[in-house]
């Protein structure tokens, strides 16, 4: 495995996330299983990680892995708390979930400066 594949898992996360979002005429999906989705992302790519665990990147490996660390305690959270009300409150809270994670698009773009 390589940080592409944790950074694949990552993205599937967020676009289960994402699917709880109302567009268009289609109300998105239940949020629980939206955040069940998003979870068992941050479940693969947190299993993933040891697999490209470098000493010369191994700041950007630490700002991911706390990344998906506080996306998992977020996720809890809302998943032990209530529920958004309204659009405004979800999209904020699936904003607030999602927040964590650009350290894999900093990550994304530092490696692709290396030429990795």
């Amino acid at each position: 495995m390589s940080f592409r594949h944790t950074a694949a898992a990552v993205e599937s996360a967020k676009q289960s996330l994402a699917a709880a979002a109302p567009h268009g005429r289609s109300p998105g999906v239940p949020l629980a299983e939206a955040l069940a989705g998003f979870e068992q992302g941050l479940g693969e790519a947190s299993a993933s990680m040891e697999s490209w665990r470098r000493t010369e990147s191994d700041e950007v490996w630490k700002a991911c892995r706390e990344g998906l660390d506080e996306a998992r305690r977020r996720a809890e959270r809302l998943r032990l708390g209530a529920a958004p009300e309204g659009y405004e409150q979800l999209y904020g809270e699936l904003e607030d979930l999602m927040d964590p994670l650009d350290a894999f698009a900093l990550a994304v773009e530092g490696f692709h400066e290396l030429g990795a």
